[in-house]
Formats: C-alpha cells, structure tokens, sequence
C-alpha cells in the first residue's frame, strides 16, 4: 500500500476518534474548563481527552511523519517583521483572553471549594502538552501534507476547514473565532516552519482564559481567606 495512503488513513483514524470522543464529552456536558471544574469528575475527565489527544495528535503523529519532525525540533529566530508580527499577535492574543474573562459573569459568580493548587498543575501541565500536540497535527501534519498536492491557500483552507469543525461542539462565538485564528496560526507556521510560534499564541490564548477560570472558580476564596 502507498505510504502517504496510509498516512492519510493514519490521519483521519486520529481525527475520528478525537472528534466521536469530543461528541460523547458534549453529550456528557464536558466541553471545556468551566464545565469539567463544575461537572462531577470533570476535571479528571478533561485529563483523560487531553491525554487521549497527546498520543493521538502528538506521539503517534510524531513516530508516524517522521519527515515532519522538524516542525517541533527546530526554531529558529524568524525575519525581524515576522518576529515583531508575532510578539503583536502574541500579546494581542493574550488582551483579549483576559478582556473576554472579564465579560463573563458567570465565571465571577461560582465558586468551587474541592480543588487545590496540586489539581491546577496537574491540569496545566497535560493540557499545554496537549496544545503543542494539538498544534503539531492541525499546523505541522495536516497543513504540510495539504501542501504536497495543493497551493498554499487551499492547505490553509483545507486545515483550518477540519480544525472548524473540531470546534463544532463548542459554543457559536469559538466555532467563528477559530477561523481566523486557524489561518493566521497556519501563516506562522508555513513562514517560521516550525509549529511552536503558533503553539505559544495558542497558548497565550489559553493560558490567561483558563488560568483565570480555574482562579476565579476554585482558588480566588482559599487564596484571600
């Protein structure tokens, strides 16, 4: 059989188990941080996708492509616009994580006294191991492998299309926003050549939302008591 075939089989196996799991999570009411610190074993349960996407859009993509390795073993310091792009996006990213943190009453409004610090790292660390490896299959494997029968704009549409459509159980306004966001993270990565200048913007992202989530509903009364 064709190697790229099976690459290509490998790929959508990966992206059909993540997204049937995804569809169980939303029928169990377990879609992000918010709803897995106030879901019974949710957070243990947002653990276990994360871990489950570490392997498949991670190690198993990682030891499956291995022409692709350099996207996570390599960085290089970018042309000076580029790196000054980066660090707009970068910060710009994070402004606007925290402004939509602070739009959400209902973040403010609960407060949840069963998780300590310990459950914080637990979750940060497995969960910004899963965005480099979330990063490396939707930037690094789909776009570059897009890229072998198509132009650029179509393997950025192609990838930002599944990476959509990954989102199609989150709310409205993260469906839409993660298509512009898809493509500027696809830019990077196709201009850097390395998956990590669109790992640390997502992280960005997510860092300063969740942080703050996980602050404001579990830690915020043990650290001011």
């Amino acid at each position: 059989m064709n190697t790229s075939l099976i690459i290509w089989m490998f790929i959508g196996v990966s992206f059909a188990t993540y997204f049937i799991v995804s569809l169980v999570y939303k029928k169990l009411g377990v879609t992000n941080l918010q709803t897995a610190l106030i879901s019974a074993n949710g957070l243990r349960l947002i653990n276990l996708k994360h871990l489950l996407g570490i392997v498949l859009f991670g190690i198993l993509s990682y030891i499956s492509i291995p022409e692709l390795k350099y996207l996570v073993c390599t960085i290089q310091v970018p042309r000076l616009y580029l790196l000054i792009l980066f660090l707009l996006v970068f910060f710009l990213t994070a402004f606007v994580s925290y402004f939509g943190v602070q739009k959400e009453k209902s973040i403010h409004s609960i407060q949840i006294n069963h998780y300590s610090f310990s459950y914080a790292w637990a979750y940060f660390i497995i969960r910004f191991t899963f965005l480099l490896c979330y990063e490396f299959f939707f930037r690094g494997v789909l776009l570059f492998m897009f890229l072998d029968f198509s132009s650029l704009p179509l393997a950025i549409f192609y990838s930002t299309i599944l990476y959509v459509l990954i989102h199609i159980f989150d709310s409205k306004k993260e469906i839409l926003g993660a298509i512009p966001f898809g493509i500027i993270l696809c830019l990077f990565t196709y201009f850097t050549n390395s998956v990590w200048y669109a790992f640390l913007i997502h992280m960005a992202l997510s860092a300063v939302y969740e942080i703050s989530v996980f602050y404001y509903l579990t830690l915020k009364n043990k650290i001011t008591s």
